[in-house]
């Protein structure tokens, strides 16, 4: 491959990035309303997710 320059630099801008942010929130104490939500992070509508499966798990209702 040929490049422009003879700047180091420009190989570096060539390469994608490594890494990132770490998209998973902070993990939360045991005590907290939303902790085992599988919906925490994506933001509540007004219905907690977390509740409806602890209500159809409880009933013996299957998946």
């Amino acid at each position: 491959m040929t490049y422009f320059t003879d700047n180091p630099l420009e190989r570096l801008m060539q390469q994608k990035p490594v890494g990132g942010r770490d998209t998973r929130p902070k993990a939360l104490p045991k005590n907290h309303r939303c902790h085992g939500c599988p919906s925490y992070g994506r933001g509540c509508n007004g219905i907690c997710r977390r509740d409806l499966i602890i209500r159809k798990k409880s009933k013996g209702e299957t998946e």
